[in-house]
């Protein structure tokens, strides 16, 4: 039992340093394999706007509301020209990091998109 006005503690502490050393090492792991997530992210753009076409042509709505109102507008090139602008600027971004931390620029693309590609994917399966 706390009594009233006690504070609750434990002494499971870990300090600052474990905790930076560990993500240092995390961003280590993943900056080896940065180019391999660039791959990742090149292939699930080309991936994610064929999946999109081929949804819209069987019925199915671009969930963004923006981006379908520019295809509705424009035409299915107009995502691929966002998703390489995005990835235009990404690499720009990529450039003013330093090596360790520059890997989270493909890994924030890559796990988004390859999210869409898998919600797109079950999307079309379950038609």
């Amino acid at each position: 039992m706390v009594a009233e006005g006690d504070v609750f503690t434990t002494d499971r502490t870990v300090p600052i340093g474990i905790i930076d050393g560990w993500c240092s090492a995390l961003l280590d792991e993943l900056a080896a394999v940065e180019r391999e997530l660039w791959l990742v992210v090149a292939v699930t753009l080309i991936i994610d706007v064929w999946l999109t076409h081929v949804g819209l042509q069987h019925g199915l709505h671009e969930g963004n509301p923006v981006m379908r109102a520019a295809i509705e507008t424009f035409g299915i090139a107009v995502l691929g020209a966002t998703k390489v602008g995005v990835l235009g600027l990404a690499g720009l971004t990529r450039q003013l990091l330093n090596e360790q931390r520059g890997v989270v620029v493909p890994l924030g693309l890559a796990l988004p998109w390859v999210a869409a590609v898998v919600i797109n994917a079950v999307l079309l399966i379950s038609l």
